[in-house]
């Protein structure tokens, strides 16, 4: 997520930008700012806006360096620090489609067989 979508976000839950820019103890010419690409939000501004809107501190920290960061190579770790959410969706969909391959019951007949073998134990 863009620190524009985290900013819109945090506006609407505030009601406008100016209130946002209170309840982060900044200025809303300052959000203004960082909205138009200028500046980054100091880290400990991110975490009270991750925590405010409900998003994840460390990603918001990211997005924000994002924004003035012109160094490939400081660019590239700050984009490390989202999460694939593809990646995590796609595990998932593959442990429930195990689970139920490795879950699923014998159908009676292979039951019936099961039971038929155990039975047919010679003791000596």
């Amino acid at each position: 997520m863009k620190m524009n979508e985290y900013l819109k976000k945090g506006q609407e839950k505030a009601g406008s930008q100016i209130k946002l820019a209170k309840i982060l103890d900044i200025s809303d010419r300052y959000i203004r700012l960082v909205r138009d690409g200028e500046r980054s939000l100091a880290d400990d501004v991110c975490i009270r806006l991750a925590d405010y809107i409900g998003e994840d501190r460390l990603e918001v920290i990211a997005a924000s360096n994002l924004v003035t960061e012109k160094d490939e190579r400081k660019r590239k770790i700050f984009e490390s620090c989202f999460k694939n959410t593809d990646k995590a969706a796609s595990i998932a969909i593959a442990a429930i489609v195990i689970s139920v391959l490795t879950f699923t019951p014998a159908a009676p007949i292979q039951a019936a067989q099961l039971t038929e073998s155990a039975l047919n134990i010679n003791y000596r």
